[in-house]
């Protein structure tokens, strides 16, 4: 009996593997066969098995339909694509997609809970109207970041405390350096530092936990300008060189969200006196021991020195080759150690809490759970028995 073949159009399985950066060898070991057989398929002189094609379909991140029609121009995303740096321009990974859509699946899911009430964080800001000053004062007003810097000694209990007060005005914080529970598909932060996702309901910040902790506190700030300002956008290069947008007026407003997010974390006179009041007289150094008051990367402390003309453009420059040469410290990741702990964080300590509360009275079922917390069934069972021998417990 002869094998039934599929009809896989060459051109969609070379777009879906240059978009999942594949190359032959390891697409062929995927489905079982020799590197010649997917030059074939790719040159259109063979076909692969049905089996064989689902199996591309499934190392490729891609639908089976996908492999049978023309390649799509481009890849629609549900968010306005912002990125800098070397991502600029570039097509969304697999895992960059699927980070944006689970994330809107939670939005969707959470809105439904909270029964449509609205949160009047954004009362009316505008970057064509106002001020950096204005919407980070407004931030501010929202969540004590300076008192929070003061009270903390590490980079990471600090992002710690400002993403638990973000939850607590109503935006769900995801930070995830993976997708679902597949460790091995990693989030690259040179395509994506994070996203914000405006809702009047539900809100949602997402920050890419594969980055240095102190970037993902400028991020954070980041993506808060945009939720105040209503805009999804997708942000990388936040703090990479200077690279512009294709667009002036969609570069305006990227750096009009990074004079937020500085003057939010790094307010000019306090950071003024702080950088003055240093015994050093390098501004490397003081850069380094000025971003521990703020808890900012060494990075962000430079572009605000310069920004406030405590330095001139060749300091800034030389400081900043010292800056992206230094090897990297070894960051304190303890949340990620424990694996219930991480879990609230990677899916928003409230959006859990609310599943949580939807579980325990009977509005949502197991398998319901583990799809939202992107969990194993069995993972999520016994994430519910420990939920509830808590509550039993107190």
């Amino acid at each position: 009996m002869a094998v039934a073949r599929v009809p896989v159009n060459p051109k969609a399985l070379n777009w879906a593997m240059k978009r999942a950066g594949i190359n032959r060898k390891d697409l062929a070991k995927a489905a079982a066969v020799r590197p010649e057989n997917v030059s074939a398929w790719l040159q259109g002189d063979e076909r692969p098995t049905y089996r064989q094609a689902r199996q591309l379909a499934n190392r490729l991140r891609v639908s089976f339909s996908q492999l049978l029609l023309p390649p799509p121009e481009r890849v629609w995303l549900p968010i306005q694509d912002l990125r800098r740096g070397r991502s600029r321009g570039e097509e969304p990974s697999p895992e960059l997609l699927d980070a944006v859509y689970d994330a809107f699946r939670k939005r969707d899911w959470y809105r439904e809970y909270r029964g449509g009430e609205s949160l009047r964080l954004q009362a009316g800001s505008s970057w064509r109207r106002d001020s950096p000053e204005d919407v980070a004062e407004a931030i501010k007003q929202a969540i004590p970041v300076h008192e929070l810097q003061a009270q903390t000694t590490t980079w990471a209990e600090f992002l710690k405390r400002v993403v638990e007060n973000v939850e607590d005005r109503g935006i769900l914080v995801l930070r995830q350096g993976y997708v679902g529970s597949n460790s091995r598909r990693t989030y690259d932060p040179e395509e994506f530092s994070g996203f914000a996702i405006a809702d009047s309901v539900a809100p949602v910040i997402f920050l890419n936990a594969r980055d240095f902790i102190a970037r993902q506190i400028f991020t954070l700030a980041h993506e808060l300008a945009h939720i105040w300002l209503r805009q999804s956008v997708l942000d990388a290069g936040l703090e990479g060189p200077e690279a512009p947008l294709p667009e002036a007026p969609l570069e305006e407003m990227e750096r009009f969200c990074d004079r937020v997010a500085a003057t939010v974390l790094m307010p000019g006179e306090t950071f003024v006196e702080t950088w003055a009041g240093r015994p050093y007289e390098a501004a490397y150094e003081a850069a380094q021991a000025v971003a521990k008051r703020f808890k900012v990367s060494a990075w962000a402390a430079l572009r605000r020195a310069l920004e406030l003309q405590l330095i001139g453009s060749d300091e800034y420059r030389r400081a900043l080759k010292l800056v992206q040469e230094a090897i990297r410290e070894r960051e304190e990741r303890g949340q990620g150690r424990n694996f219930w702990v991480l879990l609230r964080v990677r899916n928003s300590r409230a959006f859990t809490q609310a599943v949580l509360e939807a579980a325990s009275s009977g509005n949502l079922g197991v398998k319901e759970v583990a799809s939202l917390l992107n969990i194993r069934l069995s993972t999520a069972l016994d994430f519910l028995e420990r939920a509830a021998a808590a509550r039993e417990a107190s």
